[in-house]
């Protein structure tokens, strides 16, 4: 059987088992929460030459040189060397600049990076509050910002909710790699965009579109957004001070029980146009269809889904 080193252990593993489920299986303190290769929680780092490359996918460049994997997706094939990620050393250090309280549960958390964090308008990263503690969120902000903004929905029985409750201004956390696709392409200037959002999905599409409008996007700018709740979008004064600033960019700021009519009267103004997406895994397929029968091919359709709540 393989046998895993790490942490002066000599661990044996079934071949073929899931790295995760063997590290937590030996009571070894790893983080986790989506188990779908998207929350980039689960970091274990081994020399390059043993990572299988489906473990690496969504891994920045310089992530994948040093040999980091996401141990939710590798599965054991043969004897392996592997050092736990800890945020303290291996993450950005940062502090919190304000929290804020939004409509719907929602908290608008601001950090300031104590080093320059690269990364793209529409990213995500992962915020620790501990090295055991991890979750991932969209960056909410643009890179000529002096603070990272993320918008996070607290959950009542969330881990991270319930730490993240509690935190303060000048708390220290720690900051993971940007990564995600989610991002606005120059080469979209004279293509118009439909960006469609549920909840806090609206965190990396408003900071798109506002780096749209930096770029100076020839094309109409749809920005629709469904609060989680009845209550209005959390984001709507500002919004529509974005909004009042360019006449590009038209707002469609709805309430959820206003979704479905919206689908059966959804139109695009160009089959030219992309659409983007974010929100839970069931608000995009719930947009597939409407969008497919409006006229958009699939590789028009750009989406990133959010993790489910109950994973908060």
């Amino acid at each position: 059987m393989p046998e895993l080193s790490i942490r002066g252990r000599q661990i044996q593993v079934p071949a073929g088992s899931n790295l995760l489920c063997a590290l937590q299986a030996a009571e070894l303190p790893i983080s986790w929460s989506c188990r779908a290769g998207q929350c980039h929680s689960c970091l274990v780092q081994a020399p390059a030459q043993m990572v299988p490359p489906s473990a690496q996918r969504g891994l920045t460049p310089q992530q994948q040189a040093e040999g980091w994997l996401l141990a939710c997706q590798c599965n054991v094939e043969q004897d392996m060397q592997l050092t736990l990620h800890d945020p303290a050393s291996d993450g950005l250090p940062a502090q919190i600049d304000s929290l804020e309280q939004r409509p719907g549960d929602i908290l608008v958390l601001r950090v300031r990076p104590l080093r320059p964090l690269r990364y793209r308008a529409g990213q995500h990263l992962t915020l620790w509050l501990s090295p055991q503690l991890g979750r991932s969120y969209s960056l909410a902000s643009l890179p000529t910002e002096p603070l990272l903004e993320f918008h996070l929905q607290l959950h009542d029985d969330g881990a991270f909710s319930s730490e993240i409750r509690r935190a303060k201004p000048g708390q220290q956390l720690y900051l993971g790699a940007a990564s995600g696709h989610l991002c606005y392409d120059p080469a979209w200037h004279d293509r118009p965009l439909l960006l469609l959002a549920r909840g806090t999905g609206l965190a990396p599409l408003q900071a798109l579109a506002r780096d749209a409008l930096r770029e100076e996007h020839a094309a109409p700018i749809h920005l629709w957004h469904w609060s989680a709740t009845e209550q209005d979008c959390y984001l709507q004064q500002r919004l529509h001070a974005l909004a009042d600033a360019a006449p590009s960019l038209q707002l469609h700021l709805r309430k959820r029980s206003q979704f479905d009519a919206d689908l059966r009267t959804l139109r695009i103004g160009s089959r030219n146009s992309l659409a983007l997406l974010c929100g839970s895994p069931g608000f995009i397929e719930q947009l597939r269809r409407p969008l497919f029968m409006a006229g958009l091919a699939g590789r028009q359709i750009i989406d990133e889904a959010f993790l489910p709540p109950q994973l908060k």
